[in-house]
């Protein structure tokens, strides 16, 4: 990004690294610097071009993306560099995992510091004036997840006031650390957070685990209300027991162990069709990767086959890196690729707020 002209700091090296991405990107669509970028339009293409790219996009025409959900970011990577491709690229979300006992411990999970960082830097572009909407998503896991099931809205209410997270994902399965025997018992306190915050989108993890929980949601569904299709939480038919039974190894492999069965197989991990209340904003996760994204995205957009359902995608898993002295490790070229292939299938469009579907 380029500098405000009334801050006497010098950039970055990291700052200017982000920025040569961005210039890679806008130089792409061959146009100025544009905050919010917006590919070219598909009917400007060249007659020579067209063909080659109805042909590589046919399943996306008319896909109502919403944005993309980068998640798992932890302090190896700073909220600067965070903030500053978000004001470039208005289709980024970033998910930060929240788990009590692996707060700041584990990799995946920020601590507390960093995200008095984020608030600061976030502070920081706000006083200058020039500052585009940075979108971060909450998912909570653990107790935090359990306490906002009972109807405790305060963590969602400081994360919404202090940090400015518009959307929270409620994860109540066993791989995120709650009991989920009986999570449908919290139908009547979940609707209390739920209807209390109306500014936040509250985002439920559909699983077997959670399926009559949904399913209740369902019947009385509210404006801020959203599914997550996470594909990792669902075992193949005659699939091993450890993928089934979901637990630790699930949630610290991510989406690794139902890519790793898919890759197995050659099969591609099977994308459930969108909750038939087209009023309720859905997302899909697990098994993504840098390299299958643009198959995926094309997959998810023919299951959902709803120009008017706008549908996101989240990764975290095919973020990860792993190398000599660094393990399990946020990787910015993966987010950086994630980011061009979205962008070269013309999907970016300005992110919806429930309120806006």
């Amino acid at each position: 990004m380029a500098s405000d002209p009334s801050d006497s700091e010098e950039s970055s090296p990291e700052e200017q690294r982000v920025e040569g991405k961005a210039q890679q990107l806008r130089n792409m669509a061959g146009g100025p610097r544009c905050y919010g970028l917006q590919p070219q339009p598909r009917h400007r293409l060249r007659s020579c071009e067209m063909a080659d790219k109805v042909a590589d996009t046919e399943p996306l025409h008319g896909f109502k993306f919403s944005f993309l959900c980068l998640s798992g970011v932890d302090d190896s990577v700073s909220p600067r560099t965070l903030c500053d491709i978000s004001q470039e690229f208005s289709f980024v979300e970033w998910g930060v995992n929240f788990r009590a006992e692996k707060q700041g411990k584990e990799p995946r999970y920020a601590s507390l510091g960093w995200l008095r960082q984020l608030r600061e830097e976030i502070d920081r572009r706000q006083q200058t004036g020039k500052f585009a909407p940075i979108h971060f998503a909450a998912h909570l896991g653990g107790e935090y997840c359990v306490d906002v099931m009972k109807g405790d809205a305060s963590l969602v209410r400081t994360l919404w006031e202090d940090y400015g997270f518009l959307r929270v994902q409620l994860s109540p399965t066993r791989a995120h650390g709650v009991n989920s025997s009986q999570v449908r018992k919290y139908l009547a306190s979940l609707k209390s957070v739920i209807t209390a915050l109306p500014q936040v989108e509250f985002v439920l993890e559909v699983s077997r685990e959670t399926r009559g929980l949904s399913f209740a949601l369902m019947d009385d569904p509210q404006p801020n209300l959203a599914f997550f299709f996470n594909c990792e939480a669902e075992a193949p038919k005659g699939g091993s027991p450890a993928v089934a039974k979901g637990g630790e190894a699930a949630a610290k492999s991510g989406e690794g162990s139902a890519k790793a069965q898919a890759s197995k197989q050659g099969k591609a991990v099977p994308r459930p069709p969108p909750c038939p209340h087209p009023g309720i904003h859905v997302g899909y996760g697990g098994s993504l990767t840098v390299e299958n994204l643009r198959g995926e995205l094309r997959r998810i957009a023919t299951v959902v086959n709803d120009p008017k359902r706008p549908v996101w995608v989240d990764l975290e898993a095919g973020l990860r890196s792993q190398s000599a002295g660094k393990h399990d490790e946020f990787d910015l070229g993966k987010v950086w690729s994630c980011i061009r292939t979205v962008f070269d299938l013309g999907l970016p469009r300005p992110r919806p707020s429930y309120a806006a579907r």
